[in-house]
């Protein structure tokens, strides 16, 4: 079935424009004009049959009404039209789509006044605890009270002492000014300490890593032209053999002249690779495993043999100035060492083969579970395409630091996602898979598989960081994956109910919710009676 809250209105927009009735399409189509009624009012799913004997009446490509970008945008919209400086608006899903059908444009002007505004916000609030904990700024506003204390005092003296000597009174005259002097460097100084880099660039809007997200969504995270060049690399390499360490080492040595060379911890105390231009040297650390010692090399290849092409891609209005394309270079240069390393065609195939087991895949490949998780959500080109899947990395903390998704499954853009979600739980069972069917409050559902990863450490001193990596699918096509296997995917009662992040979410009964519903949700619930033990938005 297609499934789209955009759908309806598309639908009616196309019927109109064609100057036909419900009741007259709804004949063509051999259903009533009520079903239609409903499908056009986003109550009712257009299955496949119908959606091609609509493509036929009003003469349209079926893929018309299933336009990703529209349902990204749209769940953009939603997330932030549920921030409660927007409470009094009382706009529904379906407004919110039908808004987006029509006037996209303008709702991506509201996305990029809304992430100025988040920015600006978050911004704020980071000078507000540096204020109130740095005691760098403490001792600046110290410094800044007694230099403004010394000049009224002298000034006092110069205003209210007539019997003062000239020399008395350029003495003091000497003081406030020098003191004045002080104070304008500590004004600058205690400036430069609050805003720092990010608010000076609060007028940029989007972050370089949400541009570069963005970015990466609206190619749907799919690039024919570095496909291309990464099959074209591992020709020329001879990756098709095997030791790909020593044959990428052997392309950098005589394509680029570049030497591989490993090193201890005096070498690398935070770099896992260091690059040494002036002796075309690249020294890798001996602290990676085997698997990111070869994504580095053809991370490596592919930046100094396809740089043109990389920067080329990253020219666009969607990364606006020079740290987006910077950070989106560094994006696509992880996916070509991915595409390097899996070739899509034998990636797709072996994914399908083993039913999406990561583990065999990793064996295959002689890659790690994120380099598989992220090469999985690339194979979405349209003429062979595998499963598509969803994909959140979220670290300790809650802070998601990658997202995708071409299942339809709505990642929060601000703030954490919903604290029942697996990518959360697995960190309860580190190393080990877990997996979740979820049913979201609006009816979708979906199958997830996480795992926790580690990143490895240089030195003894530097502190480990630690990853949940999650991917999933929407719940038709669960069964394609082996992780699925036993489970009752069709019970009504086997879902965790889910949200996408407590602000987002109407369900007033969850024990875990860590931030107030929507006003909506609050304002449409019914109850015979009253919780005595009242949870976080109840009072």
């Amino acid at each position: 079935m297609v499934k789209n809250i955009m759908l309806g209105t598309r639908l009616r927009r196309l019927r109109n424009d064609r100057g036909l009735s419900q009741v007259k399409l709804a004949d063509q189509l051999g259903i009533s004009a009520s079903y239609l009624n409903l499908i056009e009012h986003n109550r009712r799913t257009l299955t496949v049959p119908l959606l091609l004997r609509l493509s036929q009446i009003l003469e349209v490509d079926p893929q018309v009404f299933s336009p990703q970008q529209e349902n990204i945008l749209s769940a953009q919209v939603v997330e932030t039209l549920h921030d409660p400086m927007f409470a009094d608006l009382h706009l529904s899903d379906v407004d919110i789509g039908a808004l987006v059908a029509d006037t996209p444009q303008l709702c991506q002007a509201v996305q990029k006044a809304y992430g100025a505004y988040r920015k600006a916000h978050d911004d704020l609030q980071m000078v507000s605890e540096r204020l109130a904990q740095d005691p760098v700024i403490s001792n600046a506003g110290y410094r800044l009270r007694m230099l403004l204390t010394s000049i009224l005092s002298f000034s006092e003296i110069l205003h209210d002492t007539d019997d003062l000597s000239d020399n008395e009174r350029q003495d003091f005259s000497k003081i406030v000014m020098n003191e004045t002097e002080n104070l304008s460097e500590a004004v600058t100084d205690m400036l430069g300490l609050i805003t720092g880099d990010g608010l000076m660039n609060v007028a940029g809007g989007l972050s370089p890593t949400e541009a570069v997200t963005d970015f990466m969504q609206a190619n749907n995270n799919h690039f024919l032209e570095l496909e291309e060049a990464a099959t074209e690399l591992r020709q020329q390499a001879g990756l098709d053999g095997r030791a790909p360490y020593l044959r990428l080492a052997g392309f950098l040595q005589e394509r680029h002249g570049v030497r591989v060379e490993t090193a201890g911890p005096e070498q690398h105390e935070t770099a896992a690779t260091v690059y040494d231009e002036e002796n075309r040297l690249l020294i890798i650390s001996r602290a990676l495993p085997q698997p990111s010692v070869n994504f580095h090399l053809a991370l490596f290849a592919g930046k100094l043999s396809y740089g043109p092409q990389l920067e080329r891609l990253v020219n666009v209005p969607e990364l606006p100035n020079e740290a987006a394309r910077k950070r989106g270079i560094a994006a696509l240069a992880n996916y070509f060492a991915g595409a390097c390393l899996m070739p899509y065609a034998d990636m797709l195939s072996a994914a399908e083969e083993t039913r999406y087991d990561i583990g065999q895949l990793r064996q295959h490949f002689s890659v790690t579970f994120e380099q598989v998780c992220h090469r999985l959500t690339t194979l979405r080109n349209p003429s062979a395409s595998g499963i598509p899947l969803h994909l959140i990395r979220v670290d300790v903390a809650g802070n998601i630091s990658k997202r995708f998704s071409a299942s339809g499954l709505r990642i929060p853009k601000y703030g954490s996602a919903c604290p029942r979600w697996v990518v959360h739980h697995a960190f309860m069972t580190p190393g080990r898979i877990c997996t979740q069917m979820d049913r979201m409050s609006d009816g979708s559902r979906y199958f997830n598989v996480a795992r926790t990863v580690s990143k490895p450490v240089l030195n003894y001193r530097q502190p480990q960081s630690h990853y949940a990596v999650s991917i999933g699918c929407e719940i038709n096509d669960a069964r394609r994956m082996i992780y699925s296997d036993g489970l009752d995917l069709d019970h009504a009662k086997t879902p965790v109910l889910v949200g996408v992040a407590c602000r987002l979410c109407d369900r007033l009964d969850c024990a875990q919710r860590a931030a107030p519903p929507p006003p909506q949700a609050i304002a449409s619930q019914t109850r015979r009676g009253r919780n005595i033990s009242p949870g976080i938005g109840e009072s």
